[in-house]
């Protein structure tokens, strides 16, 4: 599988066709040494294999879907269900998963093309995706385009881990996460449809403090997001038009907790929550969002 290459005169990354993945991004530390700072795969085997959607496109609908169902314009549609509890996850890893037509545009700029056809895993309409991934000076801009023939719902994030120090545990790193409100979970980690407030919960992260535990929730319309190692002095800026982010920390890598995932979307479960941001895409109109990774030193 041809691996493609983006750098500039501060980063460099390579890509895969393989769920328009980001395999591998090197950045530079305080003392101008680059790491890569991903947690990926050894190969391209080991990645089909033990896939835990690494660097790649989760869609068409990421994180969790409550009960592997939702209705629009008055029909109930049935999704594929995962094995391990009564939800959908990340759209039953199919974009992740898929080859995906790439066409390098520039030596800064590439793009990945995919089709899911209409009733994958259950979604109607056929569903026309597109992923460009630019460099910019210290930071890596990815923007999403997406199409459809027939009224559906689309929610795509890039799955990336990341480890500022390049290797080791991320509960070190600080992280700042701007946000009033997160969705408070059931036992099935679907959102119950409560907005709480994170003041006074171990989820308040408006100050920066070490992530220092495990987490997998969803943080409303951050203001402001950073992560940074203090010891390398690597730290990431997070900027995006989406309204959530989900904060996880890897506890499913194969070495768990090396790896944490800040990633940008609208919020999960939105279709059988009425009064989340919605996530309908009508066959008239096309979805576009953006989410820009900076990067400096400290």
């Amino acid at each position: 599988m041809q691996t493609y290459i983006l750098q500039n005169n501060v980063l460099k990354a390579t890509f895969l066709p393989l769920g328009a993945a980001i395999d591998q991004l090197w950045v530079p530390d305080k003392h101008g040494n680059a790491a890569n700072i991903l947690i990926g795969h050894k190969s391209i085997e080991d990645r089909i294999e033990n896939n835990n959607c690494q660097g790649e496109i989760a869609g068409r609908v990421c994180n969790r879907i409550g009960g592997a169902k939702f209705e629009l314009n008055g029909v109930v549609y049935c999704l594929t269900q995962n094995s391990d509890g009564p939800y959908m996850l990340h759209g039953a890893k199919e974009f992740n998963t898929a080859i995906w037509d790439a066409k390098q545009v520039s030596d800064n700029i590439i793009e990945f093309r995919y089709t899911s056809p209409d009733g994958m895993h259950g979604f109607p309409g056929e569903l026309k995706a597109c992923v460009r991934y630019a460099l910019q000076e210290n930071a890596l801009l990815i923007e999403f385009e997406a199409t459809t023939n027939k009224d559906t719902i689309v929610n795509l994030t890039n799955h990336a881990y990341f480890n500022l120090a390049g290797q080791g545990q991320i509960f070190d790193h600080m992280l700042q996460i701007d946000a009033e409100h997160y969705l408070p979970l059931s036992e099935a980690l679907v959102p119950t449809g409560e907005i709480a407030a994170v003041e006074g919960t171990r989820f308040d992260f408006r100050q920066a403090r070490r992530i220092g535990e495990d987490y997998d929730i969803n943080f409303c319309n951050p203001k402001a997001m950073q992560a940074w190692d203090e010891i390398s002095g690597r730290r990431m800026t997070v900027k995006s038009d989406l309204p959530g982010v989900q904060l996880y920390t890897g506890e499913c890598l194969a070495e768990p907790y090396t790896g944490f995932c800040l990633e940008t979307q609208l919020w999960p479960d939105a279709p059988n929550h009425p009064h989340f941001p919605s996530i309908v895409l009508r066959a008239e109109e096309t979805w576009r969002s953006w989410t820009k990774f900076s990067f400096d030193v400290m």
